[in-house]
């Protein structure tokens, strides 16, 4: 049997100075204002420095891509602090877009869809059930592929009881962030939780926040209005961004050049109407799509198949 006796002592030893960190609140810093009274000059005039993280999203818990990325964060507010500066480190937890509401939205429908076919489902017999085993091994592998929502909370460790709690998006709100804070505090960061917040409307300060930055920008003449390409989401009824999406990141829409090519002989005769004004006479063409229009140059024949598309020869 394997011993982690020094791994514990160790871990014993680190959850002891977190604790300390805890109750003497290191790394909560005061807005000076609060603390004039009681500082020294020395220390009112110390240099300030100031870090802070992406907000990582909170539709799952935090992973090790996560503690990687925060390492640099966590190093450089630790030397700015032995070299005596006062830092200030906030955490902030990403709550708003689309793919929290729409995590919730797919639990609400997997279990309508489990309630219908619970509704639906007639009595089975051993014999029938055993029919269908080998069907089912041949779709595992399209079943992995899209796999339900509720079972990708199971996986990271949220018990089958909870998993219909998830069907209201608020219930995300109040879950993963508190167990955000919880994995960054194990990790030992020197965060400031008392600055600590989520990226809603249900929270006021944070919201008045980006409503103050969209005044601004709009003040500044910096926020324009008109019409370009978007992702719709036909699920939720609304446009989207990239990362929203639970299926398809990346694929955006596809720009073609159309090239007109002249039919000069052998006109089909479904197009000879076109050609009996003076004004359409000899001018038939054909339209091709491309996504390499300097190719064109080096096209000698185009040929239209069967099934309707172009093919070129060079």
């Amino acid at each position: 049997m394997q011993k982690f006796g020094r791994r514990d002592h160790l871990r014993n030893i680190e959850k002891s100075i977190q604790g300390e960190w805890k109750i003497n609140k290191v790394y909560e810093v005061e807005h000076l204002k609060n603390w004039e009274k009681t500082l020294s000059f020395e220390e009112k005039n110390k240099e300030k420095f100031f870090v802070t993280f992406p907000y990582p999203y909170m539709n799952g818990r935090l992973h090790l891509g996560h503690a990687f990325s925060l390492s640099k964060c966590e190093f450089q507010s630790r030397y700015q602090r032995l070299l005596g500066k006062r830092v200030l480190f906030p955490f902030g937890f990403h709550c708003t877009g689309m793919p929290i509401s729409a995590a919730a939205n797919r639990i609400k429908r997997e279990m309508e869809e489990e309630a219908k076919q619970a509704e639906k489902a007639p009595a089975i017999d051993v014999d029938m059930k055993k029919s269908h085993v080998d069907k089912e091994k041949k779709d595992v592998k399209k079943v992995e592929e899209k796999k339900k929502q509720s079972e990708i909370l199971e996986q990271i460790g949220i018990p089958k009881e909870e998993i219909p709690n998830f069907a209201d998006s608020n219930h995300w709100l109040e879950y993963f962030p508190p167990r955000g804070k919880d994995d960054l505090e194990a990790f030992g960061v020197g965060v400031d939780f008392t600055r600590s917040f989520i990226t809603t409307e249900r929270q006021k300060f944070y919201d008045m926040f980006i409503q103050w930055h969209f005044h601004k920008l709009q003040k500044a003449g910096k926020l324009k209005f008109g019409k370009r390409h978007t992702i719709f989401s036909r699920s939720d009824d609304q446009p989207c961004a990239d990362h929203d999406r639970s299926e398809g990141e990346g694929v955006g829409a596809q720009e073609y050049t159309l090239i007109k090519l002249k039919v000069v002989e052998n006109i089909p005769e479904k197009l000879k109407k076109y050609t009996d004004s003076e004004e359409y006479k000899g001018k038939v063409f054909m339209v091709a799509a491309t996504l390499r229009p300097e190719t064109m140059y080096g096209q000698t024949n185009c040929f239209v198949l069967p099934n309707g598309k172009l093919f070129f020869l060079n």
